[in-house]
This record gives C-alpha cells, structure tokens and sequence, in this order.
C-alpha cells in the first residue's frame, strides 16, 4: 500500500503536533509557565528561521542559481511559487502553534503572580 505525499506530510505532521505537546507538559512540569513561553519562542524562532533561509542565497553557488531562477518562463515561476505556497502551509500553523504556546505561557504567568 503506497502512501501519497500528503498522507505522509499529514501523519508527519501530525508526530510534530504530539511531541510539541509531549514538550509542552514536560516544560509546564520543570519550568512553570515560563515553560511554555520558552517552547513558544523556540517553536516562533525555528519557524522564523526556516522561512528565512528558505528564500535568501547566501553563498556560493546559490546567488547564482538565484540569477538563473530569472530566466524561468511566467508558468514555470507560477509552479515554484504554488509549490512553495504548499510547503509553509504547515510551517504557519506551526508558527500560530508557537504563538498559542507563548499567549497561554504569558497568561499562566500572570495569572500565577497574581494569586
């Protein structure tokens, strides 16, 4: 039985969701709130990061494959970018995911300072 690409992005990313809560409970355990703000800016910096390098040639050989991409025709640069469009769909629900962790870690830590 084949799996399709998108079945195995989905089961994929659906191991990430679970060890992201797996990660959630076990900081919540050692750090407090503050645990979760921590796993929120990790998870918010590892998104950020790879969208980053995702796009900008740094070095060698890349810069001047980013000269070459110019050359595509109207249709082939539609692809590349509907295929890249596909890629971060779940890099952005990961990055909200960083955000609900940070929000939920401010508002644990708020609402434990003022008891």
């Amino acid at each position: 039985m084949r799996f399709s690409a998108g079945t195995a992005a989905n089961v994929f990313a659906w191991i990430v969701l679970l060890v992201l809560i797996a990660m959630a409970f076990v900081m919540v355990q050692v750090l407090g709130p503050a645990g979760l703000i921590v796993l929120g800016l990790i998870t918010l910096f590892i998104c950020t990061q790879y969208d980053l390098n995702d796009d900008v040639p740094v070095a060698g050989t890349e810069v001047f494959r980013a000269r070459q991409a110019r050359r595509f025709s109207p249709e082939q640069r539609a692809a590349m970018h509907e295929e890249k469009r596909v890629s971060l769909s779940p890099l952005r629900f990961y990055r909200w995911c960083g955000i609900a962790l940070l929000a939920a870690g401010v508002a644990g830590f708020v609402w434990q300072t003022s008891r």
